[in-house]
């Protein structure tokens, strides 16, 4: 759910400030060539005083939120376990480039699209993974299951379950 909502949010942020860098690009190009332009902007700020600030005020408002969920999906983030008794804290940039390896080994040609999730005792994989026969969609994730009990249990030594959620593209 995190993410195709993530997906969903970064597409709509993008398409709207496309066509706001895009409308505000024609407005400027247009606007020395065109007297009457320059003159219903001027008449617009003068007059609309109100309704220019609230327009900054907006403009303010979503560069701010834009900056404060960049620096949350950018941070690091951490998860603590226990390992015998030992807390241990992994890093999640440390996970994320086992799995960016792991799936370039194991789909060389393609590039898997995956999203990591960490809450306190729990690790969530959300994958994009390329086509695969639906006969053969089974024992890949098999095969990945067990890959993962190797790479999150023996090698990082995380105890408990990593939770897939895999998705395959459609046959083109």
């Amino acid at each position: 759910m995190s993410f195709k909502l993530d997906r969903f949010f970064y597409c709509a942020v993008s398409f709207v400030m496309g066509s706001f860098f895009f409308i505000v690009g024609i407005f400027i190009l247009a606007l020395p060539w065109s007297s009457s332009l320059r003159t219903i902007a001027t008449k617009f700020i003068t007059e609309n005083t109100l309704v220019f600030s609230l327009f900054g005020l907006g403009f303010a408002l979503m560069g701010l939120s834009i900056g404060i969920y960049t620096f949350l999906r950018t941070r690091h983030r951490y998860v603590e376990i226990l390992i015998k008794h030992n807390p241990v804290t992994l890093d999640e940039t440390i996970i994320r480039q086992y799995l960016e390896t792991y799936w370039q080994k194991q789909f060389p040609q393609w590039q898997t699209f995956f999203d990591l999730t960490l809450k306190k005792q729990t690790l969530q994989i959300t994958a994009d993974l390329p086509f695969i026969p639906l006969a053969e969609q089974q024992e890949i994730l098999e095969q990945i299951k067990d890959d993962f009990s190797d790479l999150f249990g023996r090698v990082l030594g995380y105890p408990y379950d990593v939770h897939l959620i895999a998705s395959f593209r459609q046959h083109v």
